[in-house]
């Protein structure tokens, strides 16, 4: 059970990642214009690394990538220990990516680490 709270814990960062990427493609868009083709291109710029400051954009869709599966490995896997020991490499990584408030939500389902070690 403590294995499903820490995965239900665990999509809290990769749902942050993703309304961070919601303000960036949908907000002040002119009225004018189709919301959806600026989307796509304000993606692609985002995504294309010859661009300076891109690289945040890029790691952003690999730390959502990584919480989600990480919290399918602790709702669904035997393996909840190399989930935990993902998401504190993840946490560390993040530590020199992200601020201090992202990195305490990627962190947080290593609140249960120690119940879901003793469990498995």
């Amino acid at each position: 059970m403590d294995s499903k709270i820490a995965g239900a814990i665990g999509l809290l960062a990769p749902a942050t990642l993703v309304g961070m990427w919601v303000i960036y493609l949908f907000s002040v868009r002119p009225d004018c214009a189709d919301s959806i083709q600026l989307a796509m291109d304000s993606a692609k710029y985002a995504l294309t690394p010859s661009e300076s400051g891109t690289w945040l954009f890029i790691y952003t869709l690999t730390s959502i990538t990584v919480g989600l599966v990480t919290s399918f490995i602790l709702f669904f896997s035997a393996n909840k220990q190399v989930a935990m020991y993902i998401t504190a490499a993840h946490s560390i990584a993040a530590l020199f990516l992200y601020t201090w408030s992202l990195v305490l939500v990627i962190a947080l389902p290593l609140f249960f680490f120690d119940k879901v070690r003793k469990n498995t």
